[in-house]
């Protein structure tokens, strides 16, 4: 076996406001900063790295990176592998694709949860539907 090491700035272990998950992904990261194609890590192989058991969890930890202007992330497409990247110039693009994206979601999810709310209350015993017919 052979033993490689990644270097770590000290700011990021003295770095109280990031949990140790945090700073374990984007060492994870940061091994791939210098990749002809760039950062593309699936959430999957974050997951297994990590030891996070929920992608929701990991999704909370990769925003919080974003949110200190650590690394950015812009999934192209669906059961696509995450673009990174840890240029400002890019951090802002990717940020404003990932606003725009999660506005979309949440619209959709709000009609989805209006019509499940309809649909319960028609299938409700207690409601009586109201027909023109007699």
């Amino acid at each position: 076996m052979s033993w490689t090491f990644e270097k770590v700035d000290i700011e990021l272990l003295d770095n109280l406001n990031l949990n140790s998950h945090e700073k374990l992904i984007y060492i994870l990261l940061c091994r791939f900063k210098n990749c002809k194609k760039g950062v593309n890590v699936t959430n999957s192989y974050l997951l297994k790295r990590t030891g996070i058991k929920s992608k929701v969890t990991l999704r909370k930890y990769l925003d919080n990176l974003a949110l200190y202007g650590l690394v950015a992330r812009n999934q192209p497409q669906k059961r696509q592998p995450n673009h990174f990247t840890f240029e400002k110039d890019k951090m802002q693009e990717f940020i404003r694709i990932n606003v725009s994206r999660r506005k979309q979601l949440s619209k959709k999810m709000k009609e989805i949860k209006a019509k499940n709310k309809y649909q319960q209350a028609i299938n409700n015993d207690k409601v009586t539907p109201i027909n023109n017919k007699v």
